[in-house]
Formats: C-alpha cells, sequence, structure tokens
C-alpha cells in the first residue's frame, strides 16, 4: 500500500526528469514519429473500415477516460488534493473529456474542434513540461496519455474518420479556446489559480526563457495558438485538395 501511495504522492522521486533530457527528448521523438508516420501512411489509414478504426479510437478514448478518472480520484484518496492544481480545467483536460465524449459517442463534429485543441494545448506541455520524475511517478503516465497519446490519436482519427475540416472550424476552435481562457481569468484571479496558464507564465518555462516573462500571459497563449493553428491548417489545406483531386 506505500508502494502505492508513494507512485501517487511521490514524496520521494527516484527516476529524475530533466528538461531535455534522454527521459524527455524519447518523449518528444515517439509523438513526432508517431505524427510523421500517420501522416505518410495518411491514405492507407482512411482506407481502413470504418468499423476498425472507430473500435480502436474507442480502446483509445477508454484508456483516456481511465486516465482521467484516476486523476481526479487519487488525490482525495491519497489525501493530497490540491484545488489550485488537480481540477481538470487546464485545456489539455478539456480537450481530452471533449474527444473522449466524441469517439465514444460518434460526435465526428466536436473533432473538427478538438483537431485543433489536441495541438495547441499539448504541444507546450510536450515540449515544457513541469514533472519532477518520471516512470515512478502517476504525473508523468498521466501526462503522457493525456497529451502524447491523445495528440496521435486526434490525428489519426482525422485520416481514418475522413472528416473534412474547412477554415471555418479553425475560428470556432480559437473562439472557443479564448471563451474558456477569458472564463477562467476571473476564477484564476480570486482563488488563486493559474488554470490555461491565463494568469503567469509557468516558472519552469521562466526559468528556462526569463524574458518571456516580460509578456503578458494571455498574449503569450494567444501568439502560441495561433502559430500551431496556422501550421495545422497549413496541413490540413493540403490534405482537402488531395481528397478533391481524388
Amino acid at each position: 500500500m506505500d508502494y502505492i501511495r508513494e507512485f501517487f504522492v511521490n514524496e520521494h522521486p527516484f527516476v529524475p526528469y530533466k528538461p531535455f533530457g534522454f527521459i524527455h527528448c524519447i518523449c518528444i521523438l515517439s509523438v513526432i514519429i508517431t505524427l510523421v508516420l500517420i501522416y505518410l501512411f495518411r491514405n492507407r489509414i482512411s482506407k481502413i473500415e470504418e468499423k476498425k478504426s472507430r473500435k480502436i479510437l474507442k480502446i483509445i478514448a477508454i484508456i483516456m477516460l481511465i486516465n482521467m478518472i484516476i486523476y481526479n480520484i487519487a488525490p482525495h484518496l491519497f489525501g493530497y488534493f490540491d484545488y489550485k492544481i488537480h481540477l481538470p480545467f487546464q485545456l489539455c483536460f478539456i480537450s481530452g473529456y471533449i474527444f473522449i465524449f466524441a469517439i465514444l459517442f460518434n460526435k465526428d463534429n466536436l473533432l473538427k474542434l478538438t483537431l485543433f485543441l489536441s495541438f495547441i494545448g499539448p504541444i507546450p506541455a510536450i515540449l515544457w513540461p513541469d514533472l519532477p520524475s518520471t516512470f515512478d511517478d502517476f504525473n508523468f503516465w498521466k501526462y503522457f496519455i493525456s497529451h502524447h497519446i491523445f495528440i496521435c490519436a486526434s490525428f489519426f482519427s482525422y485520416f481514418a474518420l475522413n472528416y473534412k475540416v474547412q477554415f471555418k472550424d479553425i475560428i470556432k476552435a480559437f473562439i472557443f479556446a479564448n471563451c474558456l481562457v477569458l472564463i477562467m481569468m476571473p476564477f484564476n484571479h480570486l482563488f488563486n489559480m493559474n488554470y490555461i496558464y491565463s494568469s503567469e507564465i509557468p516558472q519552469n518555462i521562466v526559468d528556462m526563457y526569463p524574458w518571456v516573462e516580460n509578456f503578458p500571459a494571455f498574449i503569450v497563449i494567444e501568439i502560441t495558438g495561433l502559430i500551431i493553428a496556422f501550421f495545422l491548417y497549413l496541413l490540413i489545406r493540403k490534405r482537402n485538395k488531395e481528397l478533391k483531386n481524388n
């Protein structure tokens, strides 16, 4: 029981996390390689029987759901709950819940929204995570499933389910993300929280790039999101042309 508690509470980190160290780089490369392979084999993926594709995605969605259930229960069970940290109000978690719902209940229109959110939220978190340790800590596995696996599953769903994404879908995703930020800002200020990082840039990022502290957190979030959405849309626009020519 003590070992299980330590796995969740992580009072004595054993396998440390180092920014851009070996384990972190392996995690980043795993995502890059998976995304590249999905893109290179996009035509084969799009020809997989839809029933099989949905089965694969539902298995992933169930894994993501179990991950979040454990994440929400464990802090109460082992007595380390902190409302400033453990509420599921980060963009990646909210996007993940929408993705899980869309996959389990075949709501493909919602996947047009989560396709962008699955990149906008997880990419910064994948590059600059705030973790005390790795394999010996549940938070590492929660982080890997809700970011690395999420972004790959979302990208796979785009080709596997053959739903078409248009420019207006980017606008909707942009508006939705900004609404979440605007909703969280007063709560963050009132309760001294930092969900969706709308109050301040995470300290681990400031430690690496001190100059970023000179910019308002909201502006940094906006610029980062727009850059990621722009490059993703270039890829999607190319895919739309491919489908039109076929």
